[in-house]
């Protein structure tokens, strides 16, 4: 069968690749971007470049229709936050490819820091803080046990510890860009990622995030094991009917679970389930549990956080778990092209030099979802021509 792979700019675009041929399918790898990741992964069909979804969701759907029926695509999996264009472009594209991905409701329920508590409060032994929502700056408690956060944000940007009245302006909180304000949870960060058909759970990995960057994003993926986690996901599927990929950021306080947001979407769990999954020739997805290890991004350890660790006399650890982990770039079947991490790392740089944005946005902010009344700029540099 043929395989479409969204996000290419992601190191899980690759593992979704490498799962596909290694089952034996034609896979294409698509995202707006010039130099993506996935366009340098060997064995694919090739990359094919999309127009940017923000501003011409209309364009992006006729574009991507146009790429389905052509390359007869029989199975299409998001990996990236173009999940939630996808899921507006869906009604508008005729095309017989399979989307693995959820019904559209759920979906935008399950990316608001709001919405998505009151689906997972319970489920299992896991509970949600106490969490309010904030729409103007008089609304906020001065209160040093909680901490704010936009209702739509990822990567633990913009988190405010703390919390004040002067901490945002009537243009930076509104009902067009609401806040929420939450109970404080203190303890091991933990996180997870599952798969799902129509409700059913398919797999399940637990992991620990480490060397963070926004002390939210990890590059360092250590394999977690809580029987809790896993009965809170199956019970997730069957409550919700779920299909696709989610994942859950929790943290454990004095032996209590509590699950603070949903990506439903892919994340780095899935590096530790990539040697475990199959795709059958129907487009199921087969699942072998085997033992889980440790993966990094690329060199991002020494990079990132070697002067940090130098500074804090922890190298000696950097140095180990850099040891002892596996590259999630890399693979023998399939390898990246050597040149592939510097030309995505220097698209990075250049989109955080034009658009005066962090590095840590420049990855994401032209396919990021922040509500239905937010409209952020996208990349009017795109060019789709090639």
């Amino acid at each position: 069968m043929v395989v479409l792979i969204t996000g290419a700019r992601a190191p899980v675009a690759l593992d979704w690749a490498r799962i596909a041929i290694k089952s034996g399918h034609q896979v294409w790898l698509a995202d707006n971007l010039r130099w993506p990741l996935g366009r340098y992964l060997q064995g694919v069909q090739g990359y094919l470049r999309l127009p940017p979804p923000k501003g011409d969701l209309s364009a992006y759907a006729h574009a991507l229709e146009h790429l389905l029926r052509k390359h007869k695509v029989d199975l299409l999996i998001p990996t990236c936050e173009e999940i939630f264009y996808l899921a507006q472009a869906r009604p508008h594209v005729q095309a017989d490819a399979h989307w693995f991905m959820p019904e559209t409701e759920l979906l935008f329920r399950l990316h608001s820091k709001l919405d998505s508590l009151s689906i997972m409060h319970g489920l299992g032994e896991v509970q949600a803080p106490e969490t309010h929502l904030r729409c103007s700056p008089d609304e906020i408690e001065n209160n040093p046990d909680t901490i704010l956060k936009p209702v739509y944000s990822r990567f633990g940007r913009q988190v405010i510890r703390s919390p004040h009245q002067a901490a945002l302006t009537p243009s930076q909180i509104s009902a067009a860009r609401p806040w929420v304000q939450q109970r404080k949870i203190v303890g091991q960060a933990i996180c997870n990622y599952a798969l799902f058909d129509q409700g059913k759970l398919i797999a399940h990995q637990a992991y620990l995030p480490e060397y963070c960057f926004n002390q939210a994003a990890a590059s360092y993926f250590e394999p977690y094991t809580d029987p809790r986690l896993e009965e809170f996901a199956r019970q997730f599927g069957q409550s919700t009917g779920y299909h696709g990929q989610a994942a859950f950021d929790f943290i454990e306080e004095d032996g209590r679970l509590y699950v603070l947001e949903c990506n439903p979407r892919a994340t780095s769990g899935l590096h530790l389930l990539r040697q475990t999954l199959r795709i059958d020739e129907q487009g199921r997805f087969a699942y072998t549990p085997g033992p889980a290890q440790p993966f990094r991004i690329g060199a991002t350890l020494p990079l990132f956080f070697g002067a940090p660790s130098l500074l804090q006399g922890k190298f000696g650890r950097l140095l180990h778990d850099y040891r002892r982990a596996q590259d999630a770039l890399a693979d023998e079947q399939t390898p990246l092209l050597q040149r592939a991490q510097w030309l995505a790392l220097t698209e990075m740089f250049y989109r955080s030099a034009r658009f005066r944005r962090p590095l840590t946005d420049a990855s994401t902010f032209d396919i990021e979802w922040d509500g239905p009344d937010v409209n952020v700029d996208a990349d009017p540099a795109q060019d789709a021509s090639c």
